[in-house]
């Protein structure tokens, strides 16, 4: 009998998105249980097995990730769900610590963050494997302390939208942080930008290169805030009892968030659709979606920066920095295959897992002329990218 191969997404892409690799991770977690319903343990213990042989693959990636991810209970599609998302926030974390590494032989600078109290050495999370499980017990054993600090907005899973799990908090806690840690560090990179340009400005002025850009702001809490704000307070005021009432606000909430639009990109253009989720869960729901787009508002500020930096290679390698090229067009299947991602997983023979269509999958923009409008221009949903420069000819 011939065993199934399942492909894995590994997309060359600056702007990765979660759908696809969680909605085949949904999918194969959804067969194990309809195994168990069949009372077929065997089956779906063999996947089971096979879930665990790629999180040992992965080794300490993604390392923002608790083992296990829940202190005392075990909710695989949530735990994968929350490992596809932790690679993309740690994907573009580690291409930011790199271009800080590099900078630091020539501009010495700080890799600490300060967020919530902490003081974060953003290139040490990913070399020193001490320094990253200090971090995770300091957290841990404060985690009440630190959930309170989150803003309002990011605390997810707290029955607003219908289920409440305090186990979840560490992981809330270690999601926001990453995001915060990925926008402090660009932070600490724009600052060191604008010091080369000042430390070697003789060699940036004969150059005329264009100035390094303001960092964009989208100010994501605040547009959350403004959509469903005010349905959120009606739903906590509700009388527990009226069930049908909180149910309509809830999904009024959904649907208010969803209607959120980044510099052109819709939330289904930003998630790349929806995931099958088997069992509905609007909270569930709620997380995806605030995530997405808290994330996106740290990625895009990062693209444009690339973007410049793509424009000013010159100024790299007059300064001894031209090894900074190199990461500018890092891509997301670059790191999946540096933390040995598998690229395909091979389903146990007698087992058939099936992997449904996305859910809401964004259709391309297209012009007047039915002409589907390319990356980069305007009416485009479709994520811009920058592509390596051609090597110079000898």
């Amino acid at each position: 009998m011939t065993a199934q191969s399942i492909a894995l997404p590994c997309d060359s892409v600056l702007l990765p998105k979660p759908t696809d690799l969680t909605n085949i991770f949904n999918s194969i977690i959804n067969q194990i249980s309809l195994l168990e319903m069949s009372g077929l343990e065997k089956e779906a213990q063999e996947l089971r097995d096979l879930l665990e042989s790629i999180e040992k693959i992965l080794g300490s990636f993604p390392m923002s990730i608790s083992d296990p991810v829940f202190p005392t209970l075990t909710v695989p599609e949530i735990e994968w769900e929350r490992r596809i998302t932790a690679m993309i926030q740690e994907y573009h974390l580690f291409v930011q610590t790199k271009v800080m590494e590099i900078i630091d032989t020539v501009l010495p600078i700080s890799f600490e963050v300060p967020i919530m109290g902490l003081s974060i050495d953003v290139v040490k999370l990913f070399t020193d494997p001490n320094y990253k499980v200090t971090l995770k017990a300091q957290i841990s054993a404060d985690v009440d302390s630190f959930y309170a600090l989150l803003p309002d907005t990011y605390k997810t899973f707290d029955g607003t939208y219908g289920l409440e799990v305090n186990d979840f908090k560490a992981e809330a806690v270690w999601n926001y942080i990453m995001s915060q840690l990925n926008k402090g560090a660009l932070g600490i990179i724009y600052g060191a930008f604008g010091g080369l340009i000042e430390k070697f400005s003789s060699i940036w002025s004969a150059l005329g290169l264009p100035d390094l850009p303001a960092l964009t702001d989208l100010n994501v809490e605040g547009l959350i805030q403004a959509r469903i704000q005010a349905i959120e307070e009606k739903i906590k005021n509700l009388d527990p009892k009226d069930i049908d009432a909180a149910e309509a606000l809830r999904r009024e909430g959904l649907a208010a968030l969803e209607k959120i639009s980044l510099v052109g990109y819709s939330l289904m253009d930003l998630l790349g659709g929806e995931p099958n989720d088997f069992v509905e869960s609007l909270e569930k729901k709620m997380d995806r979606f605030k995530t997405r787009l808290r994330d996106f508002g740290e990625e895009w500020p990062e693209f444009l920066i690339k973007e410049w930096m793509q424009k000013v290679t010159k100024f790299f390698e007059a300064i001894g920095l031209g090894d900074l090229v190199q990461w500018i067009t890092f891509t997301f299947c670059d790191f999946l295959k540096l933390i040995k991602f598998p690229s395909s997983i091979v389903i146990p023979a007698g087992i058939t897992v099936t992997i449904p269509a996305i859910k809401n999958l964004p259709v391309p923009a297209v012009d007047i002329n039915g002409v589907i409008i390319p990356a980069g221009e305007p009416g485009s949903n479709q994520f811009p990218t920058l592509t390596p420069p051609p090597p110079e000819e000898e």
